[in-house]
């Protein structure tokens, strides 16, 4: 009786642990939410008007900072980070799902 309520218990935990991040993907996507801000812009990378012509290290960041905005990465770090949590979660889910599924079987 007791393999029988733990099974259902594990079942539910597993299912909820796959649907949740579903759900949160979702909504990340669509827009109606943000990933989790892991990755957060440093003050010191912004454009500098007043670099000199010798100042070479000055000159690259600037064309890396105009080139590939420093708020693009911070999203796509932040989204990958959530995406690589979320597959964590449903596949833990799974799991769980699946040992509370061979706890039921073998009850019967």
């Amino acid at each position: 009786m007791t393999n029988k309520i733990l099974g259902y218990v594990l079942l539910a935990v597993g299912v909820l642990m796959i649907i949740i991040p579903i759900i949160n993907t979702y909504n990340i996507f669509t827009g109606k939410a943000m990933p989790a801000q892991v990755f957060t812009r440093p003050p010191s990378l912004q454009v500098k008007d007043n670099i000199s012509v010798t100042d070479i290290p000055g000159q690259i960041q600037n064309a890396l900072v105009k080139a590939l905005p420093v708020d693009f990465i911070n999203n796509s770090l932040n989204l990958v980070t959530w995406l690589l949590l979320g597959w964590i979660l449903v596949y833990g889910g799974g799991k769980v799902a699946d040992i509370g599924i061979k706890l039921l079987k073998e009850v019967k």
